[in-house]
């Protein structure tokens, strides 16, 4: 009797162990399988970064409205891919144009920290058709502007703001035009030392921004919603902040 009652105690301390070693090797055969690259890439993407106004995070698509000058509104969609490159595009359609003007948009950020960002960025500023008139101060041609600028940018909580300087091209009347029309200008491309300055105050879903451009000047306000499409972060609420 006591023989069988030691057998029996022994047989039932040992299948806690066998369960164990089964789920360990169960488990092991798909963290092996994930790889050591894949797992520091996921733990990569799930770090703890800025709410940037510039770059989004991967797998986050934002759609965004905005108004100002000289486009007087735009609406834009952009996503974004491994914390570093955002593609996107905005439009607007404005009285006197035939078809929508659009424009791509595109960001690189060099790093992306807890507090810190830096990058890159290219836009364009849209500019509404010109007036049919004959006032010879009114441009008679459509203006453009393409930019690159450099970002630098801090984060703090709900608040992120920078400072953005690099190159613009863009469509100005000629200053010693070949022709003596004086309504009709001659328009000339000119490349300028361009910066300007961002902010943005929200949560990783929804926020508000602002950003100005110089020389060629651009004021704008935007709302933008940002949807998690396949992000690898913890999902994020919409309020609070």
């Amino acid at each position: 009797m006591l023989v069988h009652s030691l057998a029996l105690l022994i047989a039932l301390a040992g299948e806690p162990a066998l369960a164990s070693r089964t789920t360990a090797t169960e488990v092991a055969p798909e963290r092996a399988a994930e790889g050591p690259a894949r797992a520091r890439t996921r733990s990569y993407l799930q770090r703890e970064v800025t709410r940037s106004f510039r770059f989004l995070d991967h797998g986050v698509l934002a759609a965004s409205v905005g108004v100002g000058a000289p486009h007087v509104y735009r609406v834009g969609v952009a996503l974004g891919l491994f914390d570093h490159l955002t593609l996107g595009a905005t439009m607007h359609w404005l009285p006197g144009e035939r078809a929508p003007a659009w424009s791509p948009l595109v960001a690189l950020a060099f790093y992306r920290g807890r507090h810190v960002e830096v990058g890159a960025h290219y836009s364009r500023i849209l500019y509404p058709a010109p007036v049919v008139d004959l006032d010879p101060m009114t441009l008679s041609f459509q203006r453009r502007a393409d930019m690159v600028l450099g970002t630098f940018a801090l984060s703090q909580a709900w608040i992120s703001g920078g400072l953005d300087i690099g190159w613009a091209r863009g469509l100005e009347a000629d200053p010693v035009p070949k022709s003596a029309d004086a309504v009709n200008q001659e328009a000339v491309v000119r490349d300028r030392l361009a910066g300007g300055m961002h902010i943005r105050i929200g949560n990783r879903r929804w926020g508000v921004g602002g950003q100005v451009t110089y020389p060629f000047l651009s004021v704008e306000l935007a709302l933008d919603l940002r949807f998690g499409l396949f992000e690898r972060r913890a999902r994020a609420s919409w309020w609070p902040i």
